[in-house]
């Protein structure tokens, strides 16, 4: 068990990024630099009184599974060919939520940064400057962050087995059952009858009335 927590915001998420409360409730984040850290008692707290779709969620477990990315809206919108010894590619016009697609010169896409294929000037001067935008390696390294994709979050992993204890309000919600059926007095009787056709009283099981008006 450890005892540092993400709480995720309840804004949903930015493209596959899971989106958390930022350092000291200011906004919200897919920058796991930028969360909060919460202990479990805080953790815990936090989660009684939550939103739909706001809860903590183990820090170690998440920061294992981190991704680099980087926004489209902190680099270049077309080749920027400075002077430099590496430089790296992504491609023009498609996103991931706010992140780009770093490719290689075979074609493969990824927005984990990680996976960018660095080349030399030459190559760099050689790319379809249409289809792609190059920048030195070291401007996108800059501006790279950590972040979570939602896809891989597994709760019993990474909430209970962590420590974490389901609320009971929220247990009480996971036990109730919405009736297909619909509710109706019987007119004859005022006895409850239950159907599933919601909208025409269709016969009374006590009483009978309505069974046979077509006889």
């Amino acid at each position: 068990m450890n005892n540092r927590f993400y709480l995720r915001s309840p804004h949903g998420n930015t493209g596959s990024n899971m989106v958390f409360h930022a350092i000291d409730g200011k906004g919200y984040t897919s920058n796991l630099d930028l969360a909060h850290v919460y202990t479990l008692e805080e953790a815990q707290k936090e989660w009684e009184l939550a939103r739909d779709g706001e809860y903590p969620i183990s820090a170690d477990h998440i920061d294992s599974l981190a991704i680099w990315k980087v926004d489209h809206q902190c680099l270049p919108l077309k080749s920027d060919l400075s002077p430099a010894d590496r430089y790296v590619f992504f491609v023009q016009g498609i996103w991931d939520g706010n992140d780009v697609y770093w490719t290689d010169l075979n074609g493969n896409k990824s927005t984990n940064f990680l996976h960018a294929q660095i080349i030399g000037r030459a190559a760099a001067e050689g790319i379809n400057h249409n289809d792609y935008v190059v920048v030195p390696f070291d401007l996108a390294d800059k501006r790279k962050r950590r972040t979570f994709n939602f896809a891989l979050l597994n709760r019993r992993k990474m909430m209970i087995a962590a420590g974490l204890r389901t609320p009971d309000r929220i247990k009480k919600a996971r036990r109730r059952t919405i009736s297909p059926m619909t509710r109706f007095n019987c007119p004859a009787c005022g006895k409850i009858n239950w159907q599933h056709n919601p909208y025409d009283f269709e016969g009374c099981n006590h009483c009978c009335h309505g069974w046979g008006d077509t006889a």
